[in-house]
This record gives C-alpha cells, sequence and structure tokens, in this order.
C-alpha cells in the first residue's frame, strides 16, 4: 500500500476469453464469461479508498483498456484500436468508469 504507483495488469475478462491481434487492431474472438470490473468484490486485498486519499497512482492495464484510480473514480485513460468503446468495455462493467470526451487509442504497432 506504500508504493508510489502500482501497475495491476491482466485480461478484462476471465474463463473463456480469446483474442486476436493483427493488422494493428486487437479483436475479441470470444468474450470472458466472467466479468473482473465488478461493483462489489467478496475480498479486498487492495484498498482503492486507500489510494485515492494518498499520492498513490495507481493503473489497471488490460488487454483492451486502461484505466487510472483517481481522486474522482475510475478514469479510462485509453482503449485498443479495433476495440468498440461501449460494447467491448462499457458493456463489460458492472460500473460506468469516468469517460474523457475523446479517449486515446493506444499506438496500432502494438498490436501488429
Amino acid at each position: 500500500q506504500n508504493a508510489k504507483k502500482v501497475v495491476f495488469c491482466g485480461n478484462f475478462t476471465a474463463k473463456g476469453l480469446r483474442c486476436t491481434v493483427g493488422e494493428g487492431r486487437l479483436h475479441i474472438d470470444q468474450e470472458g464469461s466472467i466479468p473482473k470490473f465488478v461493483a462489489q468484490v467478496d475480498q479486498i486485498t487492495f484498498s482503492g479508498t486507500y489510494a485515492q486519499r494518498g499520492a498513490q497512482t495507481v493503473l489497471y492495464v488490460t488487454e483492451r483498456a486502461v484505466f487510472e484510480l483517481t481522486k474522482e473514480g475510475m478514469l479510462l485513460k485509453e482503449i485498443a484500436p479495433g476495440i468498440d468503446l461501449e460494447r467491448d468495455v462499457l458493456g463489460q462493467m458492472a460500473f460506468r468508469p469516468l469517460v474523457p470526451d475523446e479517449v486515446k487509442v493506444m499506438d496500432a504497432a502494438l498490436f501488429s
């Protein structure tokens, strides 16, 4: 909890997620059946509330999106090229993150 920066990395959903990468885009072939961005968890191993009180940077990096925990809440920072914001990100979340007017798209070279 005392690190200046915490980066969580993993898939956006679990159990069955299949993706392909090519031509500068990410494609979700099959969505996972278990959502990870849920409204409530069973066990707390990292306190986002505690992190929000301090000057700690917290990032959540997935294959399709990057989020930052801010004092106002979870902020969508960027999405992968080829990803539909509503269907592939917001539609797979049990809560609505903060979404800027223009969402940055990750560098297509990462998906070549």
